[in-house]
This record gives C-alpha cells, sequence and structure tokens, in this order.
C-alpha cells in the first residue's frame, strides 16, 4: 500500500499568513475596548464600528433570550397571502425556489411553507421569548380572512355580471359577514 502526500508549500503559507493577519488584527482592536485597569468594558459599552473586523460581520449575542414557533394557518392561497403580509407591514418579502415564503417585522422573522399543494401553509416565527407570536400569528390571521372576503365577493360579483345577474341588496352584518340579495329575473 503506498500513499502520496502533496503539499504546495506557497499556498500553505499564504493561507496561514493570512489567518495569521486576520487574528493579529483582530487582537489588536480587542485592546482598544480595555478600560483604565486594563480589562475589557462591559458589551454594552463597547462601539464596536471601530473594531476591525477581518472576518466579516460581528454579532453580539445578548442576554435576550430567542425562541422559533411553528404553527399550522388556515392560509391557502400564496397570492393573498402575500398582499396580506404587505399589507401588514412585513419587509424583505421573499419567496425561494421551494415556494417558501420569508420576511421580516420588528423583531419577529417569519417563513411560511407548505408540506403539500392542498394543505395550508406553515408559519415559523423566530423572535425574543418577551415578543408574543401566537398573538402575531393572530393578527395576520384576521387580515388574510379579510383579504379572502374580499377576494370571494369580487369573484361573486364579477360572475354575476358574466351570468347577467344584478344584485338588489347588499348588507354587511355586524360580524362582517356580507349578504347579498341577487335579483334573478
Amino acid at each position: 500500500m503506498s500513499c502520496t502526500v502533496l503539499a504546495l508549500p506557497y499556498a500553505i503559507a499564504w493561507v496561514v499568513g493570512a489567518l495569521a493577519v486576520g487574528a493579529k488584527e483582530t487582537i489588536d482592536s480587542l485592546d482598544d475596548i480595555k478600560d483604565e485597569n486594563n480589562f475589557y468594558k462591559d458589551i454594552q459599552d463597547v462601539d464596536y464600528s471601530k473594531l476591525k473586523q477581518p472576518c466579516g460581520d460581528i454579532h453580539v449575542i445578548s442576554e435576550n433570550h430567542f425562541i422559533e414557533k411553528s404553527f399550522e394557518t388556515i392560509f391557502m392561497d400564496k397570492e393573498i397571502l402575500k398582499k396580506t403580509l404587505e399589507e401588514h407591514g412585513i419587509q424583505n418579502i421573499v419567496e425561494n425556489e421551494y415556494g417558501q415564503i420569508s420576511g421580516s417585522i420588528d423583531s419577529y422573522n417569519l417563513s411560511f411553507e407548505k408540506m403539500e399543494a392542498d394543505k395550508p401553509y406553515f408559519v415559523k416565527i423566530s423572535c425574543q421569548d418577551s415578543d408574543n407570536a401566537e398573538e402575531k400569528v393572530g393578527d395576520l390571521t384576521s387580515e388574510y380572512t379579510l383579504n379572502v372576503q374580499e377576494e370571494s365577493y369580487l369573484n361573486i360579483v364579477n360572475k354575476l355580471k358574466e351570468n347577467n345577474m344584478e344584485i338588489e341588496d347588499e348588507e354587511v352584518t355586524d360580524d362582517n359577514t356580507i349578504v347579498l340579495t341577487i335579483n334573478l329575473d
């Protein structure tokens, strides 16, 4: 049995050198956040914009706890869901190639996914545990149902016009139910 090892000294030296320079810059910038007693400052007192960032973004993990909850929704229609999210103020709404829709508002990150075409969407909410994820889903559900009602109403009115029928009377009840009286003559 034989084994061949091929080492490229220049490439290895380049990678090690880049890592060493990045580590040195990070150590030098960490010295900038020491106080007069040579202790590191409290995490809230640090101005992170002054630190050198050789490795990209700096993410600070605070004492806030984050949770992720998953709920089955009543949301079936993708276009009405997107409309509802936009009306609710959800930002950065993105749909990926698998049909997953995601966006964010305040400290909430939402991700909607359908497991089967004839099943409703599931929503995963990531937020601080002090936030009320159930309330956010309830707000979205209320707004979604109003949008479904509006879409249904518009479809019924269009079908009536296509069949030369007229709406004789229209009434909105206390619970927002729409009662249509149609003239069949």
